[in-house]
């Protein structure tokens, strides 16, 4: 069971720290203050072909949705979560491309502590909280768990040989 603590989501560092202790088996690139974390306990994936199930961003540098530039501190957590875990939080995903523009789901991208559908990834059933804080803490590490698991089914149905 993934636990989060209060001081595990005062910056994205922290938050990072608390990914790296919570879930074994993954391997983080990182840059720019940027976080991507992968499920590859054998280590054995090849980088370039490796998709993450959660992402820390730091700044503006992929998007401007969330004007994480507004602050030093500021950060969002993405998480790739499945159909069931997505809709039973937000409810039908989006239908339209991913990842060419922001998409219009009502909500509004900058407002913290709050779960919210991925600007750009939610028809991928990807969600995300800018700043997350005690409003989130328990249900953002119980989707956490979830895109953990979900990352080792992949993982395993991957390896797993072809007959």
């Amino acid at each position: 069971m993934v636990t989060l603590t209060p001081d595990d989501l005062v910056d994205s560092a922290s938050f990072f720290a608390a990914i790296e202790r919570e879930c074994p088996g993954i391997v983080t690139s990182s840059g720019s203050g940027d976080c991507f974390v992968f499920y590859d306990p054998d280590g054995v994936t090849i980088p370039e072909e490796r998709f993450p199930f959660l992402t820390v961003v730091t700044g503006d540098r992929y998007d401007a949705a969330s004007n994480l530039d507004r602050d030093a501190r500021t950060y969002r957590v993405n998480l790739g979560l499945d159909r069931e875990a997505y809709e039973e939080r937000l409810g039908p995903a989006p239908r339209q491309p991913a990842g060419y523009e922001v998409i219009d789901t009502g909500v509004d991208y900058t407002v913290t502590d709050v779960l919210m559908p991925h600007p750009f990834y939610s028809p991928l059933h990807w969600v995300c909280v800018v700043d997350p804080g005690e409003g989130t803490r328990s249900e953002l590490a119980a989707l956490v768990e979830r895109a953990y698991a979900l990352a080792a089914r992949r993982y395993a149905n991957h390896r797993r040989p072809r007959t």
